[in-house]
C-alpha cells in the first residue's frame, strides 16, 4: 500500500496529507496563498489560516497512476472549520476504496502550520505544511502503516491546475518516487462520508 498526498491538508488540502494506495494533497491556486481571503461563508477568518479561506466550499479531481500502474482518480473538499481557525480536506478515491480527513491549524507557539490526517485504513499521520512562491512543501510522519514511515511531498500550483508530487520513504528509510496527481476544479460532488 503507498501513499495519498492530499491538503490541505493539509489543504487541499492543501494540502491536504495521507497515505493509502497512493498520495493525496490538493490545494488552491497561487493567488490564494498571495492574496490572503478574510471572510469565508461562516464568517471571519483567523489571519494565519486566510491562505486557506480561498479553498472553502470547493471541491477538486484528481487523476493520476497507482503505484500498480493503474489509473487513479481522486476526490477532495475543502471547508474552513472551527469559526475559520482551521482547514478541513475531506477525500476519497472515486471508486470509495479509501479516503480520509485532514486537519490544518497554525501552531502559535511553534508558528507553523501543522495537520493531522486521518484514514479508513486505519492509520494516520502528522506533519507541517510551507508555503511556497509556487504552491507548498509538506512533510509526515506515517503511524500504523505497514510500509511508509514519512511522505514528502511538494504541490505546484499551475493555472487552474495543482501538481502534486510526493516521495515515500519506507520504514528502513529507503526513498522512493512516490506518485504524482493532477487536480482540476469540479462542481461539488456531494457527501464524501456520512
Amino acid at each position: 500500500m503507498k501513499t495519498y498526498l492530499g491538503m490541505i491538508a493539509a489543504v487541499g488540502g492543501f494540502a491536504l496529507a495521507g497515505c493509502g494506495p497512493a498520495e493525496q494533497r490538493a490545494t488552491a491556486p497561487a493567488s490564494a496563498i498571495s492574496e490572503p481571503a478574510s471572510e469565508f461563508a461562516s464568517g471571519p477568518v483567523y489571519e494565519p489560516m486566510a491562505h486557506f479561506a480561498a479553498l472553502a466550499g470547493k471541491a477538486w479531481r484528481g487523476e493520476g497512476t497507482a503505484p500498480d500502474g493503474k489509473p487513479i482518480v481522486d476526490i477532495a473538499r475543502y471547508e474552513m472549520i472551527l469559526g475559520g481557525r482551521a482547514f478541513q480536506a475531506t477525500h476519497r478515491l472515486e471508486d470509495g476504496s479509501y479516503g480520509g480527513r485532514t486537519i490544518i491549524f497554525f501552531d502559535e507557539g511553534a508558528k507553523k502550520h501543522i495537520f493531522h490526517y486521518f484514514t479508513t485504513a486505519g492509520f494516520h499521520t502528522t506533519g507541517e505544511i510551507t508555503p511556497t512562491p509556487t504552491g507548498f512543501i509538506s512533510i509526515e510522519k506515517v503511524q500504523g502503516h505497514a510500509e511508509i514511515a514519512e511522505v514528502r511531498a511538494e504541490a505546484f500550483f499551475e493555472g487552474d491546475v495543482i501538481r502534486i508530487a510526493s516521495t515515500h520513504v519506507a520504514i528502513d528509510g529507503a526513498a522512493s518516487a512516490g506518485d504524482e496527481l493532477v487536480y482540476r476544479a469540479i462542481d461539488d460532488p456531494g457527501p464524501l462520508y456520512r
